[in-house]
């Protein structure tokens, strides 16, 4: 009885937060440190190379979530494309602005490309060490067929890694290879999931860093309905 009891309110707590982002149009909204947090406004751009912009707002803080494109998809962010894909997080409290942003910084791998060559001569292991790039630690459980690395997870992430690495599987003819697509303190995904009349909606989560390491995490990340458009700061259109 006690399991039904919490599923219906898990039920009905999940139905409520969704009719609460419907009937708050345009919503953007996520948690910010484990924080449930909301924009007071959100609008759309596009830029003339057809990249999408969302601007959301609170009186204190700004969030930015830019694509490369503004078709449905998802866009991988704390690459080594940041004019193409790329969120910010700005906060100002008593004049001190605080900037945060998923740049590319040194740190623990977060993912993995997959295979840019697969070698040969490899086995499947639980835990592969590997060489090359900026950082040191890497460990990584190996896929294989016929000797060759189809795929590989991190098994350890070691540190001091930057996006864009190339790291080789040590083992068998030492020619397998990957990239690192991000790192711990800057990561995450925008997925734009619809596009109607002008209206985005879709989903968010990243790690943004700021100049002295700090991190932010926005994470259960939504934005329904967002227009084209600008938006209303202190009773001015910006």
């Amino acid at each position: 009885m006690k399991k039904i009891l919490s599923l219906i309110a898990i039920v009905v707590f999940f139905n409520s937060c969704q009719q609460d982002i419907q009937t708050n149009t345009p919503a953007f909204q996520a948690k910010l440190n484990d924080v449930q947090w909301r924009a007071n406004d959100a609008r759309v751009s596009i830029d003339g190379d057809g990249g999408m912009t969302i601007t959301a707002y609170t009186p204190y803080e700004t969030v930015v979530l830019k694509s490369s494109a503004s078709d449905p998809g998802t866009y991988t962010l704390g690459t080594n494309d940041y004019l193409g894909n790329h969120a910010s997080y700005t906060n100002d409290i008593d004049g001190f602005e605080d900037f945060y942003n998923t740049t590319t910084v040194e740190g623990p791998a977060f993912k993995l490309s997959g295979m840019i060559t697969g070698g040969t001569g490899y086995t499947s292991v639980p835990g592969a060490q590997t060489i090359g790039g900026s950082g040191v630690g890497l460990r990584v459980a190996t896929q294989t067929a016929s000797g060759v690395v189809t795929n590989v997870t991190i098994v350890a992430r070691g540190e001091g890694y930057v996006a864009g690495d190339i790291v080789t599987v040590v083992g068998g003819d030492e020619n397998a290879t990957f990239r690192v697509v991000n790192v711990q303190q800057s990561n995450g995904e925008i997925t734009i999931e619809e596009v109607d009349n002008g209206l985005y909606t879709g989903k968010f989560k990243f790690n943004v860093v700021n100049a002295s390491g700090d991190v932010v995490t926005f994470s259960e990340g939504v934005f329904y309905k967002v227009p084209l458009g600008f938006y209303k700061f202190q009773n001015k259109y910006i």
